[in-house]
C-alpha cells in the first residue's frame, strides 16, 4: 500500500499523462498498475546491443543526435549536406561545435566524404558527408526493433 504522499504524487502524475493518444483504452486508475508491466515489455527498445557503437556515439548527446538525423535523412533523400549547411541548420549551436563534433565521427568512422546518392555535387569544394554503411545499417535495424517491438506490445494489449 503506496503511502498518503505516494497517493497523491501518483495521482498528480497521472492526470498530466495523455492517456487519450494511446491506441488501446485504459483508465487513470488501472494505468499505474499496468505501467511496469508495459514498461517491461518496452525496456529493450532503450538498450545497446554490445556491437552498436556508432549508434551509441550518435545518440549519446542531443547535439550529436540532431547532427545525426539531418546527415541520416539528407542521404536517404540523395541530397548534398556539409558542415556549413548543417551548422546554419542548427542555429543554436556554434559552428566550431558543429565542425567538431562532424571531425569526431569522420575520425571514428561514423561518418564519411561521399557524393551525395542522387544530387550532383557543383561546387567541389564542398565535402559532402554521408553515414557510414555500419552506421546506417545499426540505424535501421534498431528502427525495424521499435517497430517489431511496439508491434508484439499493440498486439498483447489490444
Amino acid at each position: 500500500m503506496l503511502s498518503e504522499i505516494n497517493q497523491k504524487r501518483e495521482k498528480k502524475i497521472i492526470s498530466k499523462l495523455n492517456l487519450e493518444k494511446l491506441p488501446y483504452n485504459i483508465s487513470a486508475d488501472n494505468f499505474c498498475n499496468r505501467y511496469l508491466e508495459i514498461f517491461k515489455d518496452l525496456k529493450p527498445l532503450f538498450k545497446y546491443k554490445k556491437e552498436e557503437y556508432a549508434m551509441k556515439w550518435c545518440l549519446s548527446t542531443e547535439k550529436k543526435l540532431q547532427i545525426f538525423l539531418l546527415i541520416f535523412e539528407a542521404n536517404e533523400l540523395g541530397k548534398e549536406i556539409y558542415k556549413e549547411s548543417i551548422s546554419s541548420q542548427l542555429s543554436e549551436y556554434s559552428y566550431k561545435t558543429v565542425a567538431s563534433i562532424i571531425d569526431e565521427g569522420l575520425d571514428k568512422g561514423y561518418y564519411e566524404k561521399l557524393a551525395p546518392r542522387s544530387d550532383r555535387t557543383t561546387d567541389l569544394k564542398i565535402s559532402n558527408i554521408r553515414p557510414s554503411e555500419e552506421l546506417v545499417i545499426e540505424f535501421i535495424n534498431w528502427n525495424i526493433e521499435v517497430i517489431n517491438t511496439i508491434s508484439k506490445f499493440l498486439k498483447k494489449y489490444q
